[in-house]
């Protein structure tokens, strides 16, 4: 018997790295940035993410493959994958290495990884030989820095108001949570109608 394999199993190998060269080929320019995009986003959420000691060390070679899983298989759960290996950085940081939590760092890793996220989703559904004009990016990255930045508003307001109302904390969260329920029942509500 020979160790060569089944020709029709070479053949499906062969038809499918032809598949991938063609592919490869086709790529437009656009597809590429959103998928290194894809990349950038992940590597600085790990590098955000996990303690100096790690990223200086060797360990260093996994944050950088783990983050290129996505850009290949952006539908895939590499992208689930990548937040997972941020998020168990940040315990690591704050656990393992009691570094103290900083506002500017968790920030800054929950928008890249929101960023990570976005880009895996329009990268997921972008043929690779798609023309995309600069206004599709911007406006994705426009709609994605105004979410970020919404986000860092209230984080930080939900941070400064039990200083100022310390024996009321319960109350204010309770109202506030009461209306932001109703102001998303009223938009739903409101997309519903135009329908």
């Amino acid at each position: 018997m020979s160790g060569g394999g089944s020709p029709g199993r070479q053949d499906g190998v062969r038809a499918r790295a032809e598949e991938w060269l063609t592919a490869v080929r086709r790529t437009g320019p656009g597809p590429v940035l959103v998928r290194g995009g894809v990349f950038m986003a992940g590597a600085l959420a790990q590098v955000v993410a996990w303690p100096d000691p790690v990223i200086t060390g060797r360990a260093v070679l996994a944050l950088v493959v783990v983050p290129i899983l996505p850009v290949f298989a952006p539908r895939s759960r590499m992208v689930t994958l990548v937040i997972f290996a941020a998020v168990l950085g940040w315990l690591a940081r704050t656990t393992a290495y009691s570094e103290p939590i900083t506002y500017w760092r968790l920030v800054v890793l929950a928008g890249l990884l929101y960023l990570l996220h976005t880009l895996a989703a329009l990268a997921a559904v972008l043929p690779y030989d798609a023309v995309i004009s600069p206004g599709v990016l911007s406006r994705w990255l426009v709609r994605w820095g105004i979410v970020v930045l919404l986000t860092a508003v209230v984080a930080m307001f939900t941070l400064l108001i039990p200083v100022y109302l310390p024996g009321q904390r319960y109350l204010v969260a309770s109202l506030a949570g009461l209306a932001l329920m109703a102001a998303l029942a009223g938009y739903l509500a409101t997309l519903v109608r135009r329908r």
